[in-house]
């Protein structure tokens, strides 16, 4: 393979091979299928016209899955458009939610359940000690990205966040900002603690609900007294939840969301080279914050990629509190009302006090859509300042 290796090309070559030698089935074989054959003919083409000139050319169709890393950015920047016109004019905190590598191989036999599991423990955890008057005694809002890989491919099923710096009140009326500018309005152990307790809790119910399944290794924890002492060492462990300091900029917030939403277990652009039946690619050591290199075999590289394969219908991507879809909007406009009554009042108080305002809330939001126009880029490869849009289909898929 010459050029940038991708996904795609690996599969086409190997994919296979792999699933005749390890008897893949269901939606496994069928992804790997579908992502060997992403913008090549077997997926079809169509015709592609520029906006701003004559030009009219022809590319293969792609496939469109959410596992193929090719095809994410039309999505990432569709979203985020909706995304950016619902962000508030202030900070954002960005919180990790890990649960212990123990519960991998349960999470591998039981991905819906789990990772089901994991929202519901980390959601619950936030918005009621959010509400809690002893913390801040308030509404706040998530929105949570499911991620389950580490750096090298492996499973690590953790729980990205970000919320706003500050809740809206009960009534409606006043947004709760933080006592402190910088600090988290919990302590991090009440937080990872609760949150254990909540998972524990949640697995246990979905144990005795039957929900889980045993199979092949998992048949060593299937019965009740050896799921306890599991449930107990868990138990026994503190648990990671990472909270980061505010965002301080609008670009700050899209710079996360791009960055995590739509991410894949690999991209492309992280693979080296595949050779003599290895696949080298660069991975990131955050013990030592330094990029390395790491070799697999075909096969096992082909292995770790489809660990990471969700539940068909599973949305990896989901909000709460007041940005839940059935009144986001509203409490939306609610809360930007409050903050921008808020900055209009210390922008006249500073003015009387005989200060400068020196960035106002408008400019705040003209940034916001600056940044996801800069997106937008043209990408006519003949004037060079054109957008390509879709101008009728040139061959059906084979």
């Amino acid at each position: 393979m010459h050029g940038q290796v991708t996904i795609g090309d690996i599969l086409s070559e190997y994919g296979e091979s792999y699933i005749t030698r390890n008897h893949i089935m269901g939606q496994e074989k069928g992804l790997v299928h579908l992502l060997s054959m992403c913008r090549t003919q077997a997926m079809g083409s169509h015709f592609e016209r520029c906006d701003q000139c004559s030009y009219l050319g022809k590319a293969f169709n792609s496939c469109r899955n959410r596992h193929c890393p090719t095809c994410q950015q039309k999505d990432k920047l569709q979203w985020m458009d909706k995304r950016m016109q619902e962000l508030l004019p202030i900070g954002y905190y960005h919180l990790v939610f890990t649960i212990p590598h123990e519960l991998n191989p349960l999470c591998l036999g039981n991905k819906k359940v789990m990772y089901e599991i994991l929202f519901k423990a980390a959601s619950q955890t936030i918005l009621e000690l959010s509400r809690d008057t002893k913390h801040l005694g308030a509404d706040t809002g998530l929105i949570t990205v499911l991620h389950t890989w580490g750096q090298n491919m492996m499973e690590h099923p953790h729980l990205h966040c970000i919320m706003p710096a500050g809740r809206l009140g009960f009534d409606k009326q006043h947004w709760v900002h933080p006592n402190k500018k910088n600090d988290f309005f919990i302590y991090v152990k009440v937080i990872s603690r609760m949150f254990r307790g909540k998972y524990l809790d949640l697995l246990k119910k979905a144990y005795a609900n039957g929900e889980l399944n045993f199979k092949g290794s998992l048949a060593l924890i299937a019965g009740k007294a050896k799921f306890n002492a599991l449930g107990n060492m868990l138990y026994a462990k503190e648990w990671v939840v990472n909270i980061q300091a505010p965002f301080g900029k609008p670009e700050k917030v899209l710079e996360y969301l791009s960055r995590y939403v739509f991410r894949v277990a690999i991209t492309d652009r992280r693979i080296i080279e595949v050779k003599d039946g290895k696949v080298r690619f660069h991975w990131k050591d955050y013990r030592t914050g330094g990029f390395r290199e790491m070799k697999l075999d075909i096969d096992e590289f082909i292995r770790r990629y489809l660990l990471h394969v969700l539940p068909r219908g599973f949305f990896k991507v989901r909000y709460y509190g007041i940005f839940s879809s059935r009144y986001r909007k509203q409490n939306i406009e609610t809360a930007r009302a409050l903050l921008i009554q808020e900055s209009e009042l210390r922008d006249e108080q500073t003015l009387e006090d005989g200060g400068q305002v020196w960035v106002k809330q408008d400019n705040v939001w003209k940034e916001i859509l600056g940044i996801i126009q800069a997106y937008k880029k043209p990408n006519c490869p003949q004037c060079k300042k054109g957008r390509l849009h879709f101008a009728g289909v040139a061959s059906r898929p084979g």
